[in-house]
């Protein structure tokens, strides 16, 4: 496929150039003559890149077809080298730019001869087209290629906005897992050392979360540990033994100190484990099993002391290869061997997912033969079911589920060879459905593999480094990344960690199968060098030197060579080396064309002096770095447009910061030495998203402001009226009127407010608010501030300490979720809350640590019709109840974690056992503990905890209750 296929980051990168190319033409003031000729030259060129992405959408669709190829493996090679010559095309043209401040007749006729020479260079290499099967009237054929077969919609535009609408299905449909599950089960009565072995996609992961949380499991270990780890491909035993550690110190309120010496750890986790019986949940163990059980200090007690129930603990392992599970002692006695789906079951899911808004059956249009065809080809594979199923999702016509099966069954003849495995091949054509969105969805699924395997990873950290290669619509990058995103879970592609109030994924991470896929596809087809988390102590120069985009992510690279040059790099990231401490001037010299630079959580000190002669520049990343101060030339770079600070040591901000006229995101949040802001700011008329959050000493009096003009003040905030989203943390300062009101644009606002008794009267001009966060310790009053906000969708008062009365927010007709948290002094809610009409579209409530809540609100009929969880959290004084709480139409859950006489009372009435809704119940001191843990995993940013996250239910909740809605 390798060989057909144009190269999707190329031909974006043309793209991408030549736009920059013509935006330059139109005001260069030298060389004009020539500079004409060559924009003739590159609006052609930007024909044929067009009709090439074309091409590529029509042959990865099933259009064309191998024996239709007209376009060979040389391509590639000559968009390479076209790529250049634009390179060399664009340096030129912008220097013709630049004013000078006298005319230099020598300079101009230097340079005129330059761009002539690139001219004729471009020319003839533009004739060498033909040379490999190009000719522009087969390209513009192509490009008009009439896609109806298989609802294509081939869009010229790379970045065009997706336009399909997103449905989630919370409970995905679980088959054929029912025989494996209960022979685990019967294991866990007989053996100590449990084996679960299936090939890659089978289903292992899913299986064994059922039988972590399976009543069995919690029956035989009921005071026990329950841990749980994920095994990469290139696992950090020194890592592992750290989440181990963490795990096992919050599940017996202990403390576990990471900084203990190798051999001292590993006394310490055989001790505890020694005194509790635990079951160690170990998911995908790769290979050399023996030395991962010895390098994680475990050792399995036979007998356990009087503390513990019975006589064994367990261990339950699973791998792709049953070698692997002797290595650590288990037995195939003691083994379950994955099973591929019986095909009624395969049919049953497949149907599940490609046609979820048919209730799962087969339209008439499509053959079932066709479908039931596409159907075996996946070979029983729950993943492989899962990703083509919801990549055939949406395609009515019956030629385009031919044109499928016609290419899973000739897989093999066009699969690359490192992607032989029958898997992996079928999933690439899933891959390729991606085209029907334009082949920019394709190229942001690839940058996934950027990152290390099994990492939980946040959709708007993603989204800035597809914006900054380009992948995204300039005009509205935020909407078109959280669509990527959406869509990919939709596809399967990705599996959702957390969602917000709308259902949009804020988290996610990738199936080690797919990550596997997209890697290896962006490193042999897209010029890439992905090798994160390999634990490389040095850079590897003369691998990548060829390559356009460098991911060198969590290892630990000590330096980057000062011989190493990257005059193709695009992107280059190196965040998470910790050893890290500077990166050369002669480096950053070298690398003219990158767009993205992320040198987050390293130990860099400062940037060199000639970072402004990164042009290109668009996302530049600095959180959790001891930098603490920028370079004056960092001001030059004009299309820079997003620039994160966050928990940096930066001392100040570049006083001419106003000249980044291009900056749209600025993150400088929690940078606890940075003493003031420059006036500057106030002119970033580009701004959209501007966190400001518990950076302590940055406000200086308005006053002061006033009379200085050097530095921004809280109030000098009026002046960004084009601010979408803001984090803001007040320091004591007084927020005048007319501050935040002339933020007329404002979709997400979250105020951390201290000093203040009431709120700014003018927010409510916000009419677009959506999304609003208050944490505002001494408020005491809202008067009828919400009454306007007839857009928001979600709403958290957090340590509002003073506040007694709630405002009039039953009134807010599209609120969807409101979350009450540590509200102390609140004694009972509003009687208008459970009035018929009150919060019609409210779907989620939650009370958390109210601890002078007595009462709530009795609810007439029609009060609250949409709403589907309510949770009760360490609400002491709370009595009771109300029996018509439990008679909502719309209710399906129920959470009463800590409430005391709540818990004893729903006891008492065995609603527990007679309800229809789910009720989830907790202790007060569990609850207490989780809460206290997961205050320290969001504190730690430990998103990787996945087996905390499976065995608490109230951590999914308290996660989303703490989830800061900007990160």
């Amino acid at each position: 496929m390798s060989s057909m296929v144009v190269s999707g980051f190329v031909s974006m990168g043309i793209d991408i150039l030549i736009k920059d190319i013509l935006n330059r033409l139109s005001t260069a003031i030298r060389c004009k003559k020539e500079l004409e000729s060559l924009r003739r030259l590159v609006l052609s060129l930007q024909e044929i890149n067009l009709a090439l992405q074309s091409y590529r959408l029509a042959f990865t669709s099933g259009q064309l077809n191998s024996s239709q190829e007209l376009i060979p493996l040389a391509v590639n090679n000559w968009l390479r080298t076209l790529d250049m010559l634009l390179q060399q095309a664009f340096e030129m043209v912008q220097q013709c730019t630049l004013r000078i401040p006298t005319y230099d007749v020598f300079s101009r006729y230097k340079m005129s001869r330059r761009i002539t020479h690139t001219i004729s260079s471009i020319k003839e290499h533009r004739e060498n087209a033909a040379s490999i099967g190009i000719t522009l009237q087969l390209l513009q054929s192509l490009r008009h290629l009439h896609l109806s077969n298989s609802n294509i919609a081939a869009s010229s535009s790379a970045v065009a906005p997706l336009r399909e609408g997103i449905k989630y299905i919370e409970e995905p449909l679980i088959v054929g897992l029912d025989r494996a599950l209960a022979k685990l089960e019967e294991l866990l009565h007989s053996s100590s050392h449990i084996g679960l072995v299936g090939m890659g996609g089978a289903g292992k992961t899913l299986l064994l979360k059922l039988l972590f949380n399976s009543h069995q499991v919690q029956n035989l270990f009921p005071n026990g540990l329950l841990l749980w780890l994920t095994i990469s491909q290139s696992p950090s035993l020194k890592d592992l033994r750290n989440y181990l550690g963490s795990q096992i110190a919050f599940k017996t309120n202990d403390v576990f100190n990471q900084m203990l010496a190798e051999d001292d750890i590993k006394i310490w986790l055989n001790r505890k484990m020694g005194q509790h019986k635990f079951a160690l949940f170990i998911d995908d163990v790769w290979e050399r099993g023996a030395e991962l059980l010895e390098g994680l200090g475990v050792t399995l007690p036979r007998v356990c002391n009087s503390n513990c129930e019975s006589t064994s603990s367990a261990i339950i392992v699973s791998s792709r290869n049953s070698s692997t599970l002797l290595q650590m002692g288990i037995g195939n006695s003691s083994t379950v061997q994955m099973q591929q789906l019986i095909e009624y079951d395969s049919w049953q899911l497949f149907l599940s997912q490609a046609f979820p808004y048919n209730n799962g059956k087969l339209p008439t249009t499509i053959k079932e033969e066709t479908a039931r065809g596409i159907c075996r080809e996946c070979g029983g594979l729950p993943l492989a079911l899962k990703v083509t199923g919801k990549a055939m999702a949406g395609i009515t016509g019956s030629e385009g589920w031919e044109i499928t099966l016609k290419k899973l069954r000739n897989a093999e003849s066009f699969s690359n060879r490192e992607l032989a495995d029958s898997l992996y091949s079928r999933l690439r054509v899933s891959y390729d459905a991606l085209a029907r969105h334009g082949f920019s969805l394709q190229l942001c699924f690839l940058y996934l593999a950027a990152f290390v395997e099994d990492k939980v990873l946040i959709t708007a950290t993603v989204s800035s480094i597809w914006f900054g290669e380009g992948l995204l619509d300039k005009h509205d990058p935020f909407q078109h990344g959280q669509a990527n995103v959406d869509l990919l879970a939709n596809r399967c592609l990705i599996e959702p960690i957390q969602r917000d109030v709308n259902g949009q994924v804020l988290s996610f991470r990738v199936h080690d199968v797919l990550y596997t896929l997209a890697r290896q596809i962006a490193q042999m087809e897209e010029n890439c060098f992905f090798h994160s988390g390999r634990g490389l102590e040095e850079f590897p120069a003369n691998e990548c030197s060829d390559c356009v985009r460098i991911s060198l992510t969590d290892n630990k690279l000590r330096c980057v060579p000062n011989t190493f040059r990257g005059p193709h790099i695009r992107s280059l990231l190196l965040c998470g080396n910790p050893d890290l401490k500077e990166i050369p001037k002669q480096v950053v010299g070298s690398m003219t064309f990158l767009r993205v630079l992320d040198l987050s959580n390293t130990c860099i000190m400062a940037l060199p002096e000639n970072i402004g002669c990164l042009k290109h520049l668009v996302s530049l990343n600095l959180s959790s770095v001891p930098i603490t101060r920028l370079p004056n030339s960092i001001t030059t770079l004009n299309n820079l447009q997003m620039l994160h600070l966050y928990r940096s040591y930066i001392r100040e901000l570049p006083s001419n910061i106003h000249k980044m006229s291009s900056l749209r995101v600025l993150d400088i949040s929690f940078c606890k030495k940075l003493h003031s802001l420059p006036y500057g700011i106030s002119q970033l008329k580009s701004m959209e998203l501007l966190k400001l959050r518990s950076s302590p000493n940055v406000w200086v009096k308005s006053e002061q402001s006033k009379r200085r003009r050097d530095s921004f003040s809280i109030n000098d905030l009026s002046a960004l009226k084009q601010v979408k989203w803001l984090q803001l943390s007040n320091n004591g300062e007084t927020i005048q009127e007319r501050t935040l009101g002339s933020m007329m644009q404002m979709e997400s606002l979250h105020l951390d407010l201290t000093k203040m008794e009431s709120l700014p009267h003018d927010i409510i001009a916000m009419s677009r608010l959506r999304k609003l966060w208050l944490t505002c310790p001494q408020l005491l009053k809202t008067e009828h501030t919400f009454s306007g906000f007839q857009h928001l969708i979600y709403i958290k008062f957090m340590k509002c300490y003073m506040l007694k009365q709630l405002p009039d927010l039953h009134k807010l007709v599209r609120l969807k979720q409101l979350d009450i948290v540590r509200c102390t002094n609140i004694e009972n809610l509003p009687k208008e809350f459970g009035e018929n009409g009150a919060f019609p579209m409210l779907e989620t409530f939650s009370l958390v640590c109210l601890d002078k809540l007595e009462e709530l609100p009795r609810l007439e009929e029609e009060a609250m019709p949409s709403l589907k969880v309510f949770s009760l959290v360490l609400c002491e004084a709370l009595q009771m109840l109300p029996e018509n709480y439990w008679n909502l139409k719309s209710l399906d859950k129920i959470r009463v974690y800590g409430c005391s006489a709540v818990l004893k009372r729903i006891e008492e009435n065995h609603l527990l056992r007679s309800s229809k809704v789910q009720i989830l119940t907790l202790s007060a001191a569990d609850t207490i503990a989780s809460v206290k843990r997961m205050e320290t995993i969001l504190l730690k940013r430990e998103h990787w905890l996945f087996g905390e996250f499976w065995s608490n239910e109230l951590f999914h909740f308290l996660y989303k209750t703490s989830y800061v809605i900007f990160d």
